[in-house]
């Protein structure tokens, strides 16, 4: 009788879990401390990028050279800009703006389409 209520016990458990496996069909298997690590790491490598820009924009100033350098958090990289020898006159931005909003509308459009809020 006691075994009966045990196998009972452990029915239920197998069972449960099977439902849970079964209902996270399909999502992305990632832990919270997973995603908190990916946080970290992406707000690192974030920081390592404005330090490079910081230290390449010194470099060509020092070279006396109109080219900069700075962080875009819309493609979450650098972009190169390059200016006429009086600075008042952008010659190249390296991404273009045309190819950063392209990126962006890229982005938001796979984003809908992965995490589509109606179903």
């Amino acid at each position: 009788m006691i075994e009966n209520i045990h196998n009972t016990d452990n029915n239920l458990m197998l069972k449960k879990e099977l439902i849970n496996i079964a209902s996270s069909a399909g999502s992305p298997l990632t832990s919270q401390k997973e995603e908190l690590q990916r946080s970290q790491i992406t707000q690192e490598l974030k920081q390592q990028l404005h330090e490079a820009s910081s230290e390449l924009n010194k470099e060509m100033k020092r070279i006396n050279t109109d080219i900069s350098f700075k962080y875009n958090d819309d493609i979450q990289g650098l972009v190169v800009t390059v200016k006429d020898n009086n600075g008042s006159k952008i010659l190249r931005e390296i991404p273009s703006k045309e190819a950063i909003e392209l990126m962006k509308k890229m982005h938001s459009i796979i984003t809908g389409l992965i995490f589509d809020k109606k179903g």
